[in-house]
């Protein structure tokens, strides 16, 4: 009686042995048809295709280590090939925008102020700060670290901590806010610095009603102080907001050139 349970049992062990590899012969195949079918995407250049393929692999079959390695692989060979594509239409792009930013640089005169200033700056020649002493006007700019800024500068005999600016003509109107900085010498000077994303909304604004009269707001929390763009500072105004777009453009795409760069050198070098 024994020696029967004893041969039932290894039978039954040897079935499910049995079983098991099946299952997991199974499971290779299927698992190859995933990998075979990514590579197969990859050639015909349907990138997005071949990913979810891969994701596949990994997500059904995560016992199939040597699939899983083959999905790796083809996965780095994605990234490599996309990052091909990304630097050839980014450079594609870029090279043409740069003598326009150079053409437009042209009408622009460099200020630093080397004792207090990190980055120096890109104005317009009339909004030029010497230029504009002891007076209430909008100045705008383009750092040599492509940021946009427009900095609000009022001045008079009284204070107003200033805290922001609205511009309206006719029935619309923008009011933004920023950080003020004040002193006094001879009067008050107060420089409220609006920041980039919101600076280019100002100038997007200004550069949207060239043809109109443009009142300006200095806001602040003990007064207040108006006046009205010329046309000179409306065109000077209009080209800051042309180039601070221009710069931030070609931010932008050389960001995406060296991001690609960055991959196809980890990529060849790992094959090397």
């Amino acid at each position: 009686m024994n020696k029967i349970r004893l041969h039932i049992s290894l039978f039954i062990a040897v079935l499910m042995l049995c079983c098991v590899s099946c299952t997991k012969q199974k499971q290779e195949r299927a698992a190859q048809q995933h990998v075979n079918l990514a590579s197969e995407l990859i050639e015909q250049h349907r990138y997005e295709a071949a990913l979810r393929q891969i994701d596949s692999v990994h997500a059904l079959y995560p016992k199939q280590v040597a699939q899983r390695r083959e999905a790796k692989a083809l996965k780095d060979t994605i990234v490599y090939l996309q990052s091909q594509q990304t630097l050839r239409y980014a450079d594609s792009l870029l090279q043409p925008l740069l003598p326009e930013a150079d053409k437009l640089l042209k009408q622009f005169r460099f200020e630093k102020n080397d004792s207090y200033e990190d980055h120096g700056h890109y104005v317009y020649r009339n909004l030029q700060t010497g230029w504009n002493t002891n007076r209430c006007f909008l100045q705008a700019y383009v750092s040599d670290d492509r940021k946009t800024l427009v900095k609000s500068y009022y001045y008079g005999a009284k204070q107003i901590r200033q805290s922001g600016i609205a511009l309206q003509t006719g029935d619309q109107e923008i009011e933004l806010r920023g950080q003020n900085h004040a002193f006094e010498v001879e009067g008050w000077h107060e420089i409220l610095t609006i920041d980039d994303e919101q600076a280019l909304e100002v100038l997007n604004f200004v550069s949207s009603h060239l043809a109109d009269r443009i009142r300006v707001t200095a806001i602040g929390e003990s007064g207040k102080s108006v006046y009205y763009l010329s046309d000179n500072e409306k065109q000077a105004l209009d080209q800051t907001y042309r180039l601070g777009l221009l710069m931030r453009d070609i931010d932008n795409l050389e960001q995406q050139i060296r991001l690609a760069s960055q991959r196809i050198e980890h990529f060849e070098s790992k094959r090397q």
